[in-house]
């Protein structure tokens, strides 16, 4: 390589920097999302492909939530704890493909890049979500753990604030059983069609689980499930009758015992519309997703335009215009 072709790449490169400081693509996918969504609340699907340990080709449909605002190279995705078919296939391989067709500027996105899990506190996951570079200063530059533990907060800040921006009607699914299992479950599994979010207290009574689960509205356009309420008992070991979950109307009753402890402590459990609450929030996972080579093709001009993103081993963006 010649050095008028080294300063011409140098250049190239750096014309690859958005006016935010992040590659240029990210500025190029956000117009493209911008341009055929809108304001829309209609969901996004896109297009997951990957490959399972034993090399077996996996399809499936991953829902857009956004655009991670302090860091234009990664994207956020919805997904369930429970659906196990996408949580074991990220698991069994971090990297896999998207493909992104947007609907009305008739061009489309293939980006292949790695996969992370940003799971409620209390799951465990593998890939959990990296260690973003505004999170590293002085007073940790050293301290792998102190990064690490402010790494996790801040993606579950994220978390919370995704699902905070959820519809009713989305925050709702997540007390549904798992996506594409047979046989299909039974309908008191699916009564809860809307819930409101109640995780306002979770910032101002940060640590008090007390006053989070002592609220006494009921979020739920119908009545929340018996099943699953019992389900989250169970699992957290809360005293109270268990024989008084189910009346013979099917309603919910008040646990003789309004009180539990959890990890020391006190939570009351007598709000069956809380408790199914913390079940979806629980359930509820950012999918994070980081693109290392990007295809935009775009059929609109004659001829189209095929280009190419690529990024090397130390995270320089290279751009390529292909044959369309």
């Amino acid at each position: 390589m010649t050095s008028l072709q080294a300063v011409e790449r140098t250049m190239s490169e750096l014309n690859l920097l958005g006016p935010d400081g992040w590659p240029a693509w990210t500025q190029v996918l956000q117009k493209a999302h911008k341009t055929n969504y809108g304001r829309s609340d209609d969901p996004i699907y896109l297009h997951l492909a990957s490959k399972t340990r034993l090399g077996a080709v996996t399809l499936l449909a991953v829902q857009f939530q956004d655009f991670l605002q302090e860091d234009g190279r990664y994207l956020l995705l919805q997904l369930s704890i429970t659906d196990q078919n996408l949580l074991s296939t990220i698991q069994s391989n971090q990297v896999g493909q998207l493909a992104w067709q947007m609907p009305k500027s008739r061009e489309y996105f293939h980006l292949t890049g790695k996969f992370y899990i940003c799971s409620a506190p209390r799951q465990v996951t593998r890939y959990s979500p990296p260690v973003l570079s505004h999170l590293v200063n002085q007073n940790n530059a050293e301290d792998l753990a102190a990064q690490r533990q402010a790494s996790n907060q801040f993606w579950e800040s994220k978390r919370l604030e995704q699902w905070r921006k959820l519809p009713a009607k989305a925050r709702a699914s997540y007390t549904w059983p798992q996506a594409g299992s047979t046989p299909k479950g039974p309908p008191s599994s699916f009564q809860c069609l809307a819930m409101e979010d109640m995780t306002a207290t979770l910032t101002s009574n940060a640590g008090n689980r007390d006053s989070v689960m002592s609220q006494d509205s009921n979020p739920m356009s119908l009545p929340s499930s018996p099943s699953s309420v019992t389900s989250f008992r169970s699992r957290w070991n809360l005293t109270g009758s268990s024989n008084n979950n189910n009346n013979a109307g099917g309603e919910i009753s008040t646990p003789t015992s309004p009180t539990s402890s959890i990890n020391g402590n006190k939570i009351r459990n007598d709000n069956p519309a809380k408790i199914l609450h913390d079940i979806a929030f629980d359930n509820f996972c950012l999918l994070v997703f980081k693109p290392l080579d990007i295809v935009h093709f775009e059929s609109s001009p004659l001829p189209p335009k095929r280009t190419i993103y690529t990024t090397d081993a130390a995270g320089q963006w290279a751009v390529t215009e292909a044959n369309p």
